[in-house]
């Protein structure tokens, strides 16, 4: 474990779901969720879309002082940029672009934000497992190719490539990147069959080391945190945020819990224990967390449970 950092507190953050699995424009908001505008050319007007990957906008307010952070950029070039669009996003406040990990549902947007943003030499970080190619080995024997970001690509569009192991601070240090995740649980173990091609040879690679998340601590309300897929487990993710940062109160938990298909229903018992035990005030699960997961996790804990929309906007 890093030494504890500490992460200054901030007056406000807002997270707002550029892309995800789902999207239900008609749902209901509160004065901390916000919806999709709903206006009287609704069904003439640009509407999000929903696909299966992740970004999210981190806006971080402390002071007279203004952030925003993008965090993943989806999985297609198209359906990044059409939801900026909808959504009206002004691009060039973004300062700074964080990858969770590589895996193509969380990066493969990246192109198309770039070229959209042109030549600042916006900062990009990442861990440099990132690059790694990889695959999943299903038990059928079924392969899926899992294509990665290449640094000559990011390189060529002035991007300032930003490549941490561990913890770093962004935005004034009002924004906290966690690094590699501590795995101190004895039920999440990652994703085995999973594999990476290193040295020319395919290897195991379960724990898929380059997942991170984004940590902001909101004044007299605790950590909010943003992750993508939740590879490390969304359990250690929120230990991990706690043991950096000293902070123990979780305001909001948001993005994927991978806690979908087969291999990973025995892990959601012992993480809804778990997550009950941290009492987070929010939690807001998507992308992979699955169908079960986050049924599950809305009866267990109904008064902080947020449904997911692409076009959410949580003010905390």
């Amino acid at each position: 474990m890093s030494p504890q950092i500490q992460l200054p507190e901030v007056d406000a953050v807002g997270v707002t779901l550029l892309m995800d699995n789902s999207i239900d424009i008609l749902m209901a908001g509160s004065e901390v969720v916000q919806r999709f505008p709903l206006r009287t050319d609704l069904f003439e007007q640009r509407q999000p879309l929903a696909e299966h990957g992740f970004s999210a906008l981190i806006r971080v307010t402390q002071g007279q002082k203004t952030a925003t952070v993008l965090f993943d950029t989806g999985l297609t070039r198209q359906g990044i940029l059409h939801n900026i669009d909808a959504l009206e996003i002004n691009l060039h406040d973004v300062q700074a672009i964080i990858l969770s990990h590589g895996h193509a549902d969380h990066a493969m947007g990246l192109p198309g934000l770039v070229e959209r943003l042109g030549s600042r030499h916006l900062p990009l970080v990442l861990h440099p497992d990132a690059y790694l190619e990889r695959r999943l080995v299903l038990p059928n024997g079924t392969t899926i190719s899992l294509p990665a970001p290449k640094l000559a690509d990011l390189r060529r569009e002035d991007i300032e490539v930003i490549e941490e192991v561990g913890p770093s601070m962004l935005v004034d240090d009002m924004l906290l990147v966690s690094g590699e995740v501590a795995r101190t649980t004895a039920f999440e173990k990652g994703f085995p069959v999973h594999q990476a091609l290193r040295h020319g040879q395919w290897e195991p690679d379960p724990l898929i080391s380059d997942d991170q998340c984004a940590i902001v601590n909101v004044q007299g309300k605790g950590l909010v945190i943003v992750t993508g897929c939740g590879h490390s487990g969304i359990i250690n993710i929120i230990r991990h945020a706690q043991a950096l940062t000293g902070v123990q109160t979780i305001y909001a938990v948001v993005g994927g819990f991978h806690l979908t298909g087969a291999l990973f229903l025995p892990l959601i018992p012992p993480t809804i224990a778990a997550l009950a035990q941290l009492q987070p005030r929010y939690v807001m699960p998507g992308h992979c967390t699955g169908w079960a997961a986050t049924h599950q996790i809305a009866r267990a804990l109904p008064d902080a449970f947020i449904a997911n929309s692409v076009g959410t906007t949580l003010a905390l």
